[in-house]
């Protein structure tokens, strides 16, 4: 089910697109004063460990990018609206600066998909006025055709499988074909029929061939990506647009002042680098990234950093970076730079500033010589994807003696070491002494060597990976549970949605138990008593409390759902089921299938596995079930979910 990739030597735009783009759209004078809001939705049944603290004090960094390169555009009437400081917006009732919305752009996360739904449903209230109803994010990437029927009629108009420029190419093409008097929607419309988005890569929207009971969908093929992230303009613009917190269903008057952004969003994301060496078929990332390497200059990164803080008051930075440390040149230049980079007072922005990232034990393990020039230049926490100590999940070259190692020099240095682990159905609750193959035994060791937070999920497949079709195939994935289907929030990793286990009520309660293990107030009196002796007292007491004021939050939701695990009955998926809304290749007209079996559908007409399009990554093909039954993947939530064939 992964994604796949362009042709190596087709994978980038061109140097400089992006920029040419945005200055051509500067001198335009038939565009800027549409009305745009961009909405992140956000399902408040995932507030619960490890994400509660920090899911409402960061505000989203991919919404800001979108709007910041729509501003550099030269549009002029752009709104960040993020649900979970505005729960109640409703794109029927927003009216932003004194006109109705023109275009609606809507992101979500997969966890996040109904709400994401609910958004464009609302739209569609407005009935012919209603606005372009564009969708993005993670969700529409791996799953695009799931917002073009949430009911008869309703849904998304195109889908953007790809990045910022996707969404900024798009614009151009539809606002190219404008004719005086339409709407924006119009000109989709008209450029839709006429056959105009095909070229351009990264869009799936509905056939102009398709009928109310035929529903095909038309896929122009995988983007292109940006090579030189420092063509994204600074960003600024996108923290000046946001909603300020309300409950009410409009719009206010006008977004957070630049003073309140650094009191909502204490925390900025950032991006640093994208990209990972590592090829975990539980993960999507290396697929999405089309397995490239992407990093922004080291004085871009300092002047960036050194800006927002600056501007906005903004302390913590968080790297959206898939693995840091996943090349050793990158680390040393960019940190070089923001070790010697000065704010406008003369004092080092090291001094001033927190940086937190992710990255593999292994690869921080060996780079450990680097660490000190990185905690000069502002490095305070990492967050290690280790997964399992023992390696008999996942070996990414994590071992116990590796953890202590790392984690004794990290507390050194004043960088706190965060671990996130996974659960999983081969995986003992807890193992005798000296035995750590228990995840009990594990959150304790990781405690006991110096680990400041702690993050526990279950072993399910992620959309867009290859573990989605083995384990649908081998009956491991639930469809129902006690007669209802799974939610989309529940695919959060903290719910057991995916188990051989005959009692998975209990692999559920193992997740808290799990949390208590190393969230508890015994540990808490032990971070008190080594107090003058630990350099990371205060942030670990901090987080042993944060920690179980989330683990009061999540137990009673966990609990709630190991009783409909346990009260059943559980149905599980017997195979993979056939795309309800079938994709063709927007130039060749066949069926897309993407690193499965090919299965035909049965709407449209069959072609041989030679003519076929091979849009394909290298990821090993699973061979059909055998009973002669199409397969495709399993439907998980309320509305059908698949990923290309």
């Amino acid at each position: 089910m992964e994604l796949p990739r362009r042709k190596p030597d087709d994978v980038y735009l061109p140097d400089g697109t992006l920029q040419d783009t945005i200055a051509a759209f500067r001198q335009r004078t038939d565009c800027h004063d549409l009305r745009i809001a961009i909405a992140y939705a956000f399902d408040f049944r995932t507030r619960m460990l490890p994400y509660w603290y920090v899911d409402k004090r960061m505000a989203p960094c991919s919404v800001r990018t979108l709007g910041e390169v729509l501003h550099a555009s030269g549009f002029k009437h752009i709104r960040l609206v993020m649900q979970q400081w505005t729960p109640n917006f409703k794109p029927s009732k927003a009216v932003l600066d004194g006109r109705p919305l023109d275009i609606l752009m809507v992101s979500s996360m997969q966890v996040h998909g109904e709400p994401s739904y609910d958004l464009v449903r609302d739209a569609h209230q407005l009935g012919a006025d209603r606005p372009l109803i564009l969708a993005g994010g993670p969700k529409a990437i791996y799953e695009p055709t799931d917002y073009f029927e949430l009911e008869p009629g309703v849904g998304a108009d195109c889908v953007v499988t790809g990045e910022a420029f996707v969404m900024l190419d798009l614009l151009k093409t539809i606002l190219d074909g404008r004719q005086s008097g339409d709407s924006v929607r119009d000109a989709f419309e008209r450029t839709r029929h006429a056959g105009g988005l095909k070229d351009t890569p990264g869009l799936v929207y509905l056939s102009p061939e398709a009928t109310p009971d035929r529903l095909i969908a038309v896929n122009t093929g995988v983007q292109r990506l940006l090579r030189d992230l420092d063509e994204l303009p600074m960003p600024d613009a996108g923290y000046r647009m946001i909603e300020p917190p309300h409950r009410r269903r409009t719009l206010a008057d006008r977004p957070c002042s630049p003073k309140k952004v650094g009191k909502l969003s204490v925390i900025s994301s950032v991006i640093a680098t994208h990209g990972c060496k590592f090829n975990c078929d539980y993960c999507p990332i290396p697929a999405v990234n089309q397995r490239t390497w992407r990093h922004k200059s080291p004085q871009r990164m300092a002047d960036e950093i050194a800006h927002i803080y600056e501007t906005f008051g903004i302390v913590e930075f968080f790297g959206t970076d898939d693995n840091f440390f996943n090349n050793r040149e990158t680390v040393v230049e960019l940190f070089t730079a923001m070790a010697n980079k000065r704010l406008s007072d003369g004092t080092p922005l090291g001094e001033r500033i927190r940086f937190y990232t992710e990255a593999t034990e292994f690869d921080v393990h060996k780079n450990q010589d680097i660490l000190p020039l990185c905690k000069k230049g502002g490095m305070s926490a990492i967050w290690f994807g280790i997964e399992d100590i023992t390696a008999e999940l996942i070996n990414k070259g994590q071992t116990e003696g590796k953890t202590a190692e790392l984690f004794k020099l990290l507390n050194t240095l004043g960088i706190e070491p965060m671990a996130m682990m996974m659960h999983n159905d081969g995986q003992p609750f807890r193992t005798p002494k000296g035995d750590l193959r228990g995840v009990a035994n594990q959150a304790r060791y990781l405690f006991e060597q110096g680990a400041v937070s702690y993050q526990c999920t279950y072993l399910a497949p992620a959309i867009g990976t290859r573990t989605i079709e083995p384990m649908a195939c081998d009956g491991m994935l639930y469809d129902t549970v006690n007669g209802e289907n799974i939610p989309l929030a529940y695919l959060d990793g903290n719910h057991v949605v995916a188990s051989k286990s005959t009692k998975p009520w209990e692999r559920q309660m193992n997740v808290v138990r799990a949390y208590a293990t190393f969230y508890n107030p015994f540990n808490t009196l032990r971070v008190i008593r080594n107090w003058r002796k630990d350099r990371l007292a205060a942030k670990r007491l901090l987080f042993q409390i944060i920690g179980q004021i989330g683990l009061l939050m999540t137990a009673p939701k966990l609990w709630r759902w190991s009783r409909r695990l346990k009260k059943g009955p559980i149905k599980m998926w017997d195979g993979l089921i056939e795309a309800p809304i079938p994709m063709i290749d927007a130039h060749t007209g066949l069926e897309v299938y993407w690193a499965v079996e090919r299965i035909p559908s049965s709407l449209l007409p069959q072609a041989s596995a030679d003519e076929a399009p091979t849009q394909r990554d290298s990821a090993p093909v699973r061979p059909s079930n055998g009973n002669g039954k199409h397969i495709g993947l399993p439907i998980v939530g309320p509305q059908p979910t698949f990923v290309s064939k």
